[in-house]
């Protein structure tokens, strides 16, 4: 580890010590009420703020809130090109903070409080005070996100997560196939399921995406368009399974941020770390809904990744 890095990495390692693991996820999914369930996670770094008498929302809700806590607790024992990564992966949680204030701007204003993103703001603080969809596509343009390739909500909110897929791969080249995948599951849902090209020169933005993956119009179409993340739709065929193949997704990061954890770069290290934390948040938000429609084996199945 360089000097400026042990601090952070260190507590890197002591965060990811902290996630539930799939056996006690399982045991929440089991349950066959979210109060019972909630009860299960009380004990765990999401009891905090995951609290019986919650409804869904509001348990999920608390689910994200500790993920983020984590990771702005980790930005701030990094230097500034670690808290800057974490940044970038943390960009979810803007991205939630915009869509909910387009939403809010495009119907009656009303809308939740949003996520506390402190030093993780890439242009929040901006944005958060704009009035107008126009005023956010603005500040939005003259941010780090860059321009997003249109104006109106949808084009927003789909320029933004492509932006954020070319900050990930810039920021963690370790996580470039990781990108790819999401990027295929992206298209995926954007031509096929959604059936519409019409922002395909948005989604033109993405790294190795060609006219044939912008032209396709089935799954099949994509594998065969995108070699390096066809990985991500393996066995998929209706675009109607694409949530299986978003599990899938979470499975093969699972599988693969072990080894970056036990690496020599501080880098890939705090990039396992967060994507831990991520995966583990996830696994917890899907046993809390598992739990909240009664249990069952076949949503514990869901929630183990067993597919």
């Amino acid at each position: 580890m360089r000097g400026g890095w042990v601090a952070g990495v260190t507590r890197a390692r002591l965060l990811v010590s902290r996630v539930i693991g799939v056996e006690h996820a399982c045991a929440v999914a089991g349950c066959r009420s979210l109060d019972d369930g909630v009860g299960v996670l009380a004990g765990s770094a999401y009891g905090e703020r995951v609290q019986v008498g919650m409804d869904l929302e509001a348990a999920e809700r608390g689910v994200a809130e500790t993920l983020l806590w984590h990771l702005r607790i980790l930005a701030g024992w990094l230097p500034p090109g670690g808290a800057g990564l974490v940044r970038t992966l943390a960009a979810w949680f803007e991205l939630a903070n915009i869509d909910v204030r387009l939403a809010a701007l495009v119907s009656d204003g009303r809308e939740p409080p949003p996520f506390a993103l402190g030093g993780l703001a890439t242009a929040w603080p901006r944005i958060e005070q704009a009035r107008s969809v126009e005023e956010v596509a603005d500040v939005v343009a003259g941010s780090a996100w860059g321009d997003p390739g249109g104006r109106s909500p949808a084009e927003l909110s789909l320029g933004l997560r492509v932006a954020w897929a070319r900050r990930v791969q810039d920021a963690a080249p370790a996580a470039r196939d990781w990108v790819a995948g999401a990027v295929a599951l992206l298209l995926a849902r954007e031509l096929v399921l959604d059936g519409s090209h019409a922002r395909a020169a948005q989604l033109q933005r993405l790294a190795d995406v060609g006219e044939q993956a912008l032209r396709a119009g089935s799954i099949h179409d994509l594998q065969t368009a995108l070699p390096r993340g066809a990985w991500a739709l393996q066995g998929i065929t209706e675009p109607t399974d694409l949530w299986r193949a978003e599990l899938r997704w979470w499975g093969r990061l699972e599988r693969d941020a072990p080894a970056l954890l036990r690496t020599w770069s501080d880098e890939d290290v705090v990039l396992a770390s967060v994507t831990v934390l991520a995966i583990d948040a996830a696994r917890a938000a899907r046993a809390l809904r598992a739990a909240a429609q009664g249990g069952g084996p076949e949503l514990v199945e869901i929630v183990d990744g067993a597919l």
